[in-house]
């Protein structure tokens, strides 16, 4: 429901839905970011802001990368969001690598 609200561009339900969800993958959570983003301006800093927190305690990270990802959170929403946002979903570790222990760090996605 979350991903069909997302692919439907209707903030309103995927908030609620992730709400209802209780706690959403950082990658979804960068879904509703960017979503947020796009659709409601006045509140991007805001989830942008609480997404970067999130990458923060769940990612090991440089501060140069840390770096590359608050500059793509500030291009959210602006005439360069499909970079960013391709920029910051390489960033995001694969669920399925922190399930099999497999590192969970995107360190290819930053080093290429």
């Amino acid at each position: 429901m979350f991903q069909r609200a997302i692919d439907a561009q209707n903030v309103v339900v995927a908030q609620a839905v992730a709400r209802e969800l209780g706690r959403i993958t950082l990658g979804e959570a960068l879904e509703l970011c960017a979503l947020v983003a796009r659709k409601d301006p006045r509140r991007r800093s805001r989830y942008a802001v609480r997404w970067l927190q999130r990458f923060l305690d769940e990612v090991p990270a440089s501060v140069e990368e840390v770096a590359l990802v608050a500059s793509a959170l500030a291009s959210l929403g602006g005439a360069g969001h499909d970079a960013a946002l391709a920029a910051l979903t390489a960033a995001v570790p694969r669920t399925r690598d922190r399930v099999r222990g497999e590192g969970g760090t995107s360190d290819e996605g930053w080093r290429r």
